[in-house]
């Protein structure tokens, strides 16, 4: 591999995580309740949302389509 092949490696990682933290920022303080109805208002508080967070850095791509496509929280 040579030099600038492992410098964009590296930095569509980076990006990819950065995004990801936007995203999981997005969904620990608005995108939960959407989701998960037990999330809503103060119901997680703040060190479980930062639990929540490493996960969402990582599943991104899945988590931005579920706050989109999901309008409702499902009915159990």
């Amino acid at each position: 591999m040579s030099e600038s092949t492992t410098n964009l490696f590296v930095t569509a990682i980076g990006i990819y995580f950065l995004i990801g933290f936007f995203v999981g920022l997005i969904y620990m303080f608005g995108g939960a309740g959407r989701i998960d109805p037990a999330a809503k208002g103060k119901g997680l508080p703040l060190r479980v949302r930062l639990l929540i967070l490493p996960g969402t850095i990582g599943l991104w791509p899945i988590m931005l389509m579920k706050l989109f496509v999901q309008k409702e929280p499902p009915v159990s």
